[in-house]
């Protein structure tokens, strides 16, 4: 009976060796392609870590070249109030400018006529009887006939700026909203100008 069972146990025995063996060797391959995966991962995790350092650095020079550019940019606001105040200032000398050149325009026939006046009291008296007009009263005089011919009173165009010319100024500085001087600065001038411009049409 004993060696009955014996083949049966050996067939069960090849067959667990077999199994065993496939088994092993089965090991042994997953081993290999565990290792081979693990290189190949750990070359492209390398790779990776190489790349996000790139970026890194990347990323860092980004930064400090945006703060560079942020100083820059609030040491340039920092210069905003004086550019914008030295605006206004060039702007109100240019608006001085232009309206005493109008209102020197609009007084140049009468300076005209004058030296033709004195170019007559030269030829027949053979005396010079006037001085050369001064720009600031030449404009004061003009403004003075502005003053007059937009109804502001009858002012004497003597380019002296007296009591009833500054009532004249206040009046029209009123009139167009701006701030009460009682002087020809730049935006009454150029104010009298265009009122001058307007009254013209």
């Amino acid at each position: 009976m004993f060696r009955r069972e014996l083949p049966h146990w050996l067939e069960i025995h090849r067959a667990a060796n077999v199994v065993l063996a496939l088994i092993a060797v089965s090991g042994w391959g997953a081993f290999v392609l565990v290792n081979q995966s693990s290189a190949s991962i750990e070359s492209q995790l390398r790779e990776q870590v190489a790349s996000l350092s790139q970026i890194q650095m990347d990323l860092l020079s980004e930064q400090t070249r945006a703060q560079a550019t942020m100083g820059d940019w609030k040491q340039l606001q920092a210069q905003l109030p004086a550019v914008r105040e030295e605006l206004s200032q060039l702007t109100d000398a240019r608006d001085q400018v232009q309206s005493e050149l109008v209102l020197a325009q609009l007084g140049l026939s009468d300076a005209i006529n004058r030296a033709s006046q004195a170019h007559e009291d030269v030829s027949t008296t053979g005396s010079v009887g006037s001085k050369a007009p001064d720009p600031k009263q030449a404009v004061a005089a003009t403004a003075q006939k502005a003053l007059s011919k937009l109804g502001y009173g009858k002012l004497t165009a003597d380019g002296v700026v007296g009591p009833g010319t500054r009532r004249a100024i206040e009046a029209f500085q009123r009139d167009k909203g701006l701030t009460v001087t009682s002087e020809l600065d730049a935006p009454t001038l150029k104010q009298l100008t265009q009122s001058l411009k307007v009254a013209a049409r």
